[in-house]
């Protein structure tokens, strides 16, 4: 019977589990035909190659798992994962309509804005789940929902133009000419960088929209020499969520202007190429375990587990009430290899971060906030939404 147990335990690890450990069951959720991922963002190229692969955040929560595989001693609980993915939004709703959700301590949400806005009274619903959005920058969502169990890894649109908003100014490149796609979200994003130049004092030249298209019947709004002439901008903000426009933006336009935003210099939650602050070890485990790149989705994803355990260890219990007042506390804090210790916004649920401004030769150009502005209690506020559009 001893030599059985040994057996066991040496070839099935993770059925050894005591009585007094803890269970605490984690869920990804997202969408089997997701844009954002299969078209948006991705290079052309990569679209029309079958070599590429769609890199899909719930690599970020798989390492965050395997990191806390150290923690289980310590804390005496163990993190059981599934992945859920639906093939179609009528899934989804009939999920979170149900009393599945109920099933699981915390869950990760990898979802576009529309899919996120159909489920909002269902997450509030479920109090006792902890969510976490791990993928979308909606600034709205930090805004109106006024959720207290729904928490953002990911950082909002105002976080990323407030950043961007942060270099023109100590470049003296204040003078901006935005270019706008005619996505929905796209017209969210460039709202956001004029709400980010009105708190930084950046004077918006002109905003005109593009289409990425050949016709020469609408060469004003797809030819560069068209979109950017003139001389009274000493940079251009390019809103283009879908992305191949924009790659084609800098060196292009009439004028030697710097660009910004879905090209050129854009902001970003996490990148490979940043060498600071444990970032490289984090980026090879990664790479080891998944043979890619990590990427800020999966960072997020990462971020959102390590809170989870970062809450455990802390507070020595398992109770999503419990981890919940404790993730807005001003005792919680979470090394995101980025620097600073990062926390979470009690008003939003926003996780409190800084941002990698990187170019387009894959370098991390520089880290806001900057150093030359200043908050009297977190500097880390100088970026993104510190209060409500009503009150909860």
């Amino acid at each position: 019977m001893k030599l059985l147990l040994i057996t066991l335990f040496l070839f099935f690890p993770n059925i050894y589990v005591t009585a007094e450990t803890k269970i605490f069951r984690v869920a990804y959720i997202d969408l089997k035909n997701d844009i954002r991922y299969t078209d948006w963002g991705r290079h052309p190229v990569d679209i029309r190659s079958s070599h590429n692969k769609v890199q899909r955040a719930v690599d970020g929560a798989r390492l965050g798992i395997i990191d806390s595989k150290k923690y289980e001693r310590i804390t005496k609980t163990k993190i059981i994962f599934k992945h859920l993915r639906y093939v179609d939004e009528k899934k989804l709703l009939k999920f979170f309509k149900s009393e599945s959700p109920k099933e699981y301590n915390a869950i990760l949400l990898d979802l576009n804005f529309k899919n996120l806005k159909s489920i909002q009274s269902s997450i509030k619903d479920k109090n006792q789940v902890i969510f976490f959005n791990v993928s979308n920058s909606n600034n709205s969502l930090r805004t109106n929902g006024c959720i207290d169990n729904l928490y953002h890894t990911y950082p909002s649109d105002m976080m990323k133009t407030d950043a961007l908003a942060q270099f023109l100014v100590q470049k003296k490149w204040n003078k901006t000419l935005i270019l706008t796609g005619s996505l929905n979200e796209d017209a969210f994003l460039s709202t956001s960088f004029k709400e980010s130049s009105k708190k930084f004092g950046i004077k918006i030249v002109k905003e005109k929209t593009f289409v990425n298209s050949n016709d020469p019947r609408v060469r004003e709004k797809n030819d560069l020499s068209f979109l950017t002439k003139g001389r009274k901008f000493k940079s251009i903000f390019i809103s283009d969520i879908d992305g191949e426009f924009a790659l084609g933006v800098p060196y292009a336009t009439m004028t030697p202007v710097a660009v910004l935003g879905s090209s050129g210099l854009s902001p970003k939650a996490w990148h490979w190429s940043y060498m600071r602050h444990g970032a490289p070890q984090v980026n090879g485990r990664f790479e080891r375990k998944f043979n890619r790149r990590m990427q800020e989705k999966d960072w997020a994803s990462w971020i959102a587990v390590k809170s989870i355990l970062e809450s455990i260890l802390r507070t020595k219990s398992t109770e999503p009430q419990v981890i919940k007042n404790f993730l807005v506390s001003e005792e919680f804090k979470v090394d995101g290899s980025k620097g600073i210790s990062l926390n979470y916004r009690d008003i939003n649920r926003q996780l409190r971060q800084t941002i990698l401004l990187v170019s387009s030769n894959n370098w991390v150009t520089e880290v806001a906030p900057i150093e030359t502005f200043k908050n009297s209690k977190n500097n880390l506020d100088t970026l993104g939404i510190i209060q409500l559009e009503k009150k909860c």
